[in-house]
């Protein structure tokens, strides 16, 4: 307890000596974190990580995102995504006995002995988790008979003490916040309490492999039942096998995309391959979405078995980032307007998730200006070196420099995140199929889905889709014209008097 307590009065201490400068730019809130990531105690500085082994785990975690922090704050949430999917294992994963016994914990009751075989080395680690092939029994009631064959599946596994530490870490730098905003008022309009919630909540969520089964479920469904999308298979989640602390799905060989000696083995064609993978990926994100780790350049793998080979496979390895409907809305009609010029649409769009309190008419001045400075980027034709990556972070930067509500905010997130895997996608599309044109992919796939979204075909999908509402709304109508009408009468006698 003492040495909790001696953390948290050393990180108050460190984020009000950041923080106090004569100008919030010279030292903005990412400062402060880089300094605890790096574990700065003083200028000639013996790290706090070494006096306080509490914090190592979340400076690894805020030393890998301050990248993406340096950009802005309200990057948080996509920052931490990008860091806990980069990070390698900080600790030796669990190999042997004590994996077993790790699994015999997490598994629900009496499904340990289901478990054939688990091979010993992981297919892949992370800061908290670690994922092996295993060998499983699906129906144990019928294993003594011998009638039930075992099959392949991916076990992924959350190291409890990894993700207790982490809980650790941010309760200590979520305690020295609020201790150093008493004392400091920079602080306090740094709003560091803010950041470390946000930062608490998101890591929190994607160490949650419950909701990671729930989501991966559900992409399933959509993609399988839904869109009939035969180039993308999902795994099933075998749902007896999972809990908050592991998750289990059929196994699917695969190998990796830019493997491309392997996929030419498999009578597969690379270039092919890829050109499918850039238009899936763009059309989840943005139709569907929904963003997966399975579709970055660095998870991208190929299917091998004979009933879905040369399919894209996402995995449960990784959590999903859902987009709201307001932000998948905004980032496909914003990109429309940019690749037409029209900043005044791009405009309108950003004013729709959010209005200034006052002085509305010079904001919306600027909000113009920074739209049409980067329509008049994508729409010209003497722009020639323009990537989808650089159209993403062009959509950042109108709700970064201003962002009138949370909306803005969550949009300037998504889009930062499209932005950096599209980057990754465009590097390795040179180098692996120079001849492949990312830009002119993204482009079709973004007029395909703006067409969809503003045409009638679009406007029946919509109403179809809201009309499940329309039973429960539509008897509040009559109270809501009744209180609207009361609140009109109201203040028009506010007025009256006031005369």
């Amino acid at each position: 307890m003492t040495q909790r307590l001696r953390a948290i009065w050393r990180l108050a201490v460190l984020f009000m000596r950041e923080s106090r400068v004569k100008s919030a730019a010279d030292a903005p809130i990412h400062r402060v974190l880089r300094s605890f990531a790096a574990g700065v105690r003083s200028r000639d500085a013996t790290r706090l990580t070494q006096r306080v082994p509490v914090l190592q785990n979340l400076s690894g975690v805020l030393g890998t995102a301050s990248g993406l922090l340096a950009q802005h704050p309200g990057l948080a949430e996509t920052a931490v995504r990008v860091a806990l999917a980069e990070l390698d294992a900080l600790k030796t994963p669990l190999k042997g006995a004590p994996l077993r016994r790790a699994l015999e914990s997490a598994l629900p009751p009496g499904r340990a002995a289901a478990l054939i075989d688990v091979e010993s080395e992981p297919e892949c680690c992370g800061i908290a988790q670690q994922t092996h092939r295993a060998l499983i029994v699906l129906d144990t009631t019928s294993r003594s008979a011998g009638s039930t064959a075992p099959v392949a599946a991916r076990i992924t596994l959350i190291r409890t003490d990894t993700r207790a530490e982490l809980a650790q870490d941010l309760d200590v730098a979520n305690s020295a916040a609020r201790l150093a905003g008493r004392f400091s008022r920079e602080v306090r309009e740094q709003n560091v309490g803010a950041l470390i919630a946000r930062l608490t909540e998101s890591i929190t969520g994607m160490l949650d492999l419950r909701q990671r089964a729930a989501d991966q479920s559900f992409l399933r469904y959509r993609l399988r039942e839904v869109n009939k999308d035969s180039r993308v298979v999902v795994p099933e989640v075998l749902w007896d096998f999972c809990s908050d602390t592991v998750l289990v799905t059929r196994a699917v060989r695969s190998v990796p995309l830019t493997d491309t000696a392997a996929l030419r083995a498999h009578g597969l064609d690379p270039t092919r391959l890829m050109a499918t993978w850039i238009e899936v990926f763009f059309e989840t994100a943005l139709g569907e979405g929904v963003f997966h780790a399975g579709l970055e350049a660095a998870g991208a793998a190929v299917s091998i078995e004979p009933d879905t080979l040369g399919a894209l496979v996402l995995d449960g390895d990784s959590p999903l980032t859902f987009f709201a409907a307001h932000e998948r809305s905004f980032l496909v009609a914003g990109s429309h307007a940019l690749l037409h010029g029209d900043h005044k649409a791009a405009a309108r769009e950003h004013m729709q998730h959010g209005r200034p309190g006052e002085h509305e008419p010079q904001h919306a001045v600027r909000v113009e200006a920074t739209y049409r400075r980067e329509a008049e980027r994508f729409a010209s034709d003497a722009q020639r070196h323009r990537t989808a990556a650089d159209l993403f972070t062009a959509l950042s930067k109108g709700p970064l420099e201003h962002a009138f509500g949370d909306a803005h905010t969550g949009i300037a997130s998504r889009a930062a995140l499209l932005a950096r895997s599209v980057q990754s996608i465009e590097e390795t599309a040179r180098r692996l199929a120079p001849d492949i044109d990312v830009w002119s992919i993204a482009r079709r796939v973004i007029l395909r889905l703006a067409l969809d979204q503003f045409s009638s075909h679009g406007l029946v999908a919509q109403l179809a889709k809201e009309a499940v509402h329309w039973p429960h709304a539509l008897p509040r109508v009559p109270n809501l014209l009744h209180d609207w009408v009361m609140r009109q009468n109201r203040r028009n006698a506010d007025s009256r008097s006031a005369r």
